[in-house]
């Protein structure tokens, strides 16, 4: 993750909650996954697909977050 995404999570860390995001959000979180787990998934807009995306970047925004402190 670099410290650009890093900054924009930390900025909209309510985007990986239960809440409904636009557009540009959902590409930007599929680019900060894909960078992550060097896949590269389209944007889609299947609410699992969503939810595991969000996850795996919780994940890592967590442990960036503990390698920090």
């Amino acid at each position: 993750m670099t410290d650009k995404d890093y900054q924009w999570l930390q900025d909209n860390l309510q985007i990986l909650g239960n809440v409904k995001s636009t557009p540009d959000q959902l590409q930007k979180l599929y680019d900060i996954h894909n960078s992550i787990t060097g896949k590269q998934l389209p944007v889609s807009k299947c609410g699992r697909c969503i939810a595991n995306i969000k996850k795996r970047i919780l994940a890592e925004y967590e442990r960036v977050q503990n390698l920090q402190r």
